[in-house]
C-alpha cells in the first residue's frame, strides 16, 4: 500500500479537475488581476463587493492571520465568503505518501550536508528514502537515478554515497556542476557508495535528441526537485517520451510559465473549456503555499500598505492611466521605519519626484488608511485561491501523462510546515 488515504481510493482527477474549474470560473476577475489593477481601474467595488469582505472586517487580526496563513475558517462569521473558502479547501484534498514508504535512514554525517539548509536535507532524505524503499520492495529496477537541475549536486551526491544509487546530475550551468565534482572529493566517500557523473546538458531544446535518448532509458529514473517554471513540464514530457521506469517531480515558478504553451497541457483540459491564465494568476499560483508566523504577517500587512500607498503617491504625479510602475522589493529593514522613509527610499531608485516633507508622507498615509485596510483584505480574499489554482496547473500535467499511458498520481510527499511546496507528480513502470 503506498497510499495513507485517497479520494475514493482512487484520484478522479478528470472529476477534481472539473469541480475546480466549475469554482474558479464565477470568480476570475478575483484570481485573474491583482487587486491592485483592479483598484485603479475602479472595478474593486463590482470584484469585491462590500458584503463579500464584510466578514473579515468582523474578526480579530490574529483571526484574520489564522485565514489568511492556516486557511482556518472556523473564526468566519456564516456567509458567503465562508462557504467560498471551505468549498475551495475541499477540493484541495490530495493523497499523502504512506510514512512506511519514506521511513528509514534520518541523519547523516555533518559533512553529508555541508552548506544544504535544513528544508533541503528533509526532502533529500524523504526522497531518497523513497526510492530506497520502492526498490525494496521489487516495485522498480532502475539502473541510474537522473537529478534535473542538479546545480552542485547535492541531492545527486546524497544519493549515491550513502544510498547507493548511480547517480546523473544534468544541468545547464557548468559553473555550478565544476564546483559539485570538486566536493565529491573533498568528503569521505562511504563504503559501497555509487559514482555522480555530472553532465552539462539541456534535455529541454529537443525532446527528441539522442543525448536525452541515452539519459532518460527505460532503465532511469529521472528526479526534478522543485524545477522552475516550464522546466518540470519538459522533464515529465522527455521522461515519458522516452520511457524512463520512473519519474519524480515537483514544481516551482509558476509564474515563469508561459500559460499559452505551459498550462491546459492535457487533451481533457483542451476540450473542456479550460480557464486562462496570466501572468497575476500564474504568480497567484506559487504563493499557493506559503506558512507563515503572526508576525510575518503584520509585516506583509505593512508591506501592502507601504507599496499600494507609494501607488498612489505615482499615480498622482503621473496619472492612473499608466500601468502599475514595478518599483522592485526592498530590504526587510526599509520596512520597519516609517513610511516616508520608504517612499523616499523608493523614489529615489526609481527616479520619481519627490514632492512631499517626511511629515506630508506620514499624512499622505494615514488619509489612505481605510483604503489600504480594505485592499489587504481584497488581497487575504484573492490569496485563497492560491492552492486551487497550483492544483489546477499540476492535474493538469498529471492527465498530459496518464494521456502517454503513464499511471501517473499527484501525492503530497513533505509536511507542510517542513517544506510548503509538497506536491510531487510521479510514475513508475512495474518490473
Amino acid at each position: 500500500m503506498v497510499v495513507s488515504h485517497a479520494i475514493n481510493n482512487v484520484m478522479n482527477y478528470q472529476q477534481q479537475f472539473t469541480s475546480i474549474i466549475n469554482i474558479l470560473r464565477p470568480y476570475s476577475e478575483i484570481w485573474q488581476r491583482e487587486v491592485i489593477d483592479q483598484f485603479r481601474a475602479g472595478k474593486l467595488d463590482q470584484v469585491y463587493p462590500k458584503e463579500l469582505i464584510a466578514p473579515l472586517r468582523e474578526i480579530t487580526a490574529q483571526e484574520q492571520f489564522k485565514v489568511d496563513c492556516k486557511r482556518i475558517y472556523d473564526s468566519l462569521p456564516e456567509s458567503d465568503l465562508k462557504d467560498l473558502f471551505n468549498s475551495l479547501k475541499s477540493l484541495e484534498e490530495v493523497e499523502v505518501i504512506d510514512k512506511e514508504m519514506t521511513a528509514g535512514i534520518e541523519k547523516l554525517p555533518s559533512w553529508a550536508f555541508h552548506k544544504v539548509k535544513g528544508k533541503k536535507q528533509y526532502e533529500i532524505l524523504t526522497i531518497a528514502n523513497f526510492l530506497t524503499n520502492l526498490q525494496k520492495n521489487k516495485e522498480i529496477k532502475f539502473k541510474h537515478v537522473v537529478d534535473i537541475g542538479g546545480g552542485v549536486g547535492h541531492l545527486s551526491r546524497t544519493l549515491a554515497y550513502y544510498f547507493g544509487m548511480d547517480m546523473i546530475s544534468l544541468d545547464i550551468n557548468p559553473e555550478f556542476q565544476e564546483i559539485g565534482k570538486k566536493r565529491l572529493e573533498k568528503f569521505p566517500k562511504p563504503q559501497g557508495h555509487k559514482n555522480v557523473q555530472f553532465i552539462n546538458h539541456d534535455f529541454s531544446i529537443d525532446l527528441a535528441d539522442e543525448k536525452n535518448e541515452e539519459i532518460f532509458c527505460d532503465n532511469s529514473f529521472s528526479l526534478g526537485l522543485h524545477t522552475c517554471g516550464p522546466l518540470a513540464v519538459k522533464h515529465m514530457q522527455v521522461a515519458a517520451k522516452h520511457q524512463s521506469s520512473g519519474m519524480l517531480n515537483f514544481g516551482c515558478c509558476y509564474n515563469k510559465l508561459t500559460p499559452k504553451s505551459d498550462i491546459n497541457l492535457s487533451n481533457f483540459a483542451k476540450e473542456n473549456n479550460p480557464l486562462e491564465f496570466g501572468r497575476d494568476s500564474c504568480t497567484l499560483a506559487t504563493r499557493g503555499h506559503q506558512s507563515m508566523t503572526y508576525e510575518d504577517f503584520e509585516q506583509k500587512r505593512k508591506v501592502k500598505y507601504y507599496r499600494y500607498c507609494l501607488q498612489f503617491y505615482i499615480d498622482d504625479i503621473y496619472g492612473q492611466d499608466k500601468e502599475v510602475m514595478p518599483i522592485g522589493d526592498a530590504h526587510k529593514r526599509l520596512y520597519l521605519g516609517d513610511f516616508a522613509t520608504y517612499a523616499k527610499s523608493k523614489c529615489h531608485e526609481n527616479n520619481i519626484p519627490i514632492n512631499f516633507s517626511d511629515e506630508e508622507f506620514e499624512e499622505y498615509l494615514k488619509k489612505h488608511e481605510d483604503i489600504l485596510e480594505t485592499l489587504f483584505l481584497c488581497d487575504i480574499i484573492r490569496w485563497q485561491f492560491g492552492r486551487a489554482l497550483e492544483l489546477y496547473i499540476l492535474i493538469d500535467r498529471v492527465m498530459m501523462l496518464q494521456e502517454m499511458n503513464k499511471e501517473a498520481k499527484l501525492m503530497s510527499f513533505f509536511d507542510e510546515e517542513e517544506s510548503p511546496r509538497n506536491m510531487g507528480i510521479w510514475y513508475y513502470d512495474k518490473e
